[in-house]
């Protein structure tokens, strides 16, 4: 038997395996050179600290996944300069991430895609201020942020404008580090409102419980951003992956294409078992993952049906920090379909 058939053969058994679906169909769609390719050994995938990674999680414990890239490890990357290091190295080819990261990074050379959204959007004003309702609440108060310049603040700060408001002159911005660092200081009462991602925002609103302290989303950012931009959501979390991984591995694009879906909807539908693998892989403690589960958009959505959405996102980042895509808007290519 040729080694042509044996490879067909195996794809047409994975696509029995894993979550059902139509893997060799998938394949199909790929130049024949590439069935020759064999299985990734060791590929290590990084995983963004946010919820929506659960989804890669998931399909990386499918049979197909494990037939296809065999020894791939995971880890959480701990911050957009750890992820942006192993990107540029090499290190890592397939990668939750931000949305506007691989794009500034493709709009500076490097052969990166967008793959899938994983999230449309997790962020909230979280408070202990009872006045606050509105953005326009906000006017005169010290509002904490993380990430100074990266997506959530500038995701904040573009709604901010939208609603007509100067953030650097009507609301007063702080910033810590990272997401959790802002979470403790909401929960600890050394802040009262912030601009918080999920799980933290989960978090602090539990942690302050336990102390007598209440904390509230007061703000959906996605619905203010929704509600500025003609109803088209917030796609701030996704699937990106190295063009190489494209070429030297259809097997693992065919799990991906077929399996994310899958993979979502037994996120949404066995919550205490995806709350449980978040414990166990990702260090989000099960009680605030699902807590935080509602609040996080989870989607599985091609880049490319959710282009629209992409690109007044990143117009808006255009508008205020140019560089942080590099200065434009990503090539038509670089959206990929399911």
């Amino acid at each position: 038997m040729s080694s042509l058939l044996t490879r067909r053969r195996m794809l047409g058994g994975l696509a029995l395996s894993g979550f059902g679906a139509a893997l060799g169909a998938g394949a199909a769609e790929w130049p024949v050179g590439s069935a020759f390719a064999r299985p990734m050994q060791g590929l290590e995938i990084l995983l963004a600290p946010n919820a929506s990674s659960i989804v890669l999680l998931r399909l990386m414990q499918g049979e197909a996944f494990a037939a296809a890239a065999p020894g791939a490890s995971a880890r959480i990357w701990r911050d957009t300069d750890d992820l942006r290091a192993a990107i540029i190295s090499g290190r890592t080819r397939l990668f939750t991430t931000p949305t506007h990261v691989p794009a500034n990074l493709a709009n500076r050379g490097l052969p990166l895609k967008l793959l899938a959204i994983l999230s449309m959007g997790h962020l909230s004003v979280v408070t202990a201020d009872e006045g606050i309702a509105t953005l326009h609440d906000l006017a005169g108060k010290e509002v904490l942020g993380f990430f100074r310049n990266d997506m959530p603040d500038l995701v904040f700060r573009s709604i901010a404008r939208g609603a007509g408001m100067d953030p650097e002159k009507d609301i007063r911005l702080t910033y810590v580090q990272t997401p959790m660092e802002a979470a403790q200081m909401m929960a600890s009462g050394r802040a009262a409102t912030a601009v918080l991602s999920e799980p933290p925002a989960a978090m602090a609103i539990m942690m302050a419980a336990k102390d007598g302290r209440k904390l509230r989303r007061a703000i959906d950012l996605q619905a203010a951003w929704r509600a500025q931009h003609n109803g088209l959501g917030l796609p701030m979390a996704g699937i990106a992956v190295h063009e190489s991984l494209i070429e030297e591995s259809p097997e693992i694009m065919a799990v991906l294409r077929t399996g994310l879906a899958p993979a979502r909807d037994w996120v949404l539908q066995d919550r205490p078992a995806a709350a449980d693998l978040a414990q166990a892989k990702m260090e989000i403690r099960a009680p605030a993952f699902l807590a935080a589960l509602d609040h996080f958009n989870v989607v599985a959505e091609s880049a490319r049906s959710l282009k629209p959405g992409l690109v007044a996102f990143y117009e808006a980042i255009l508008a205020l920090q140019p560089e942080a895509l590099a200065g434009r808007l990503p090539a038509d290519g670089f959206y990929l379909d399911l």
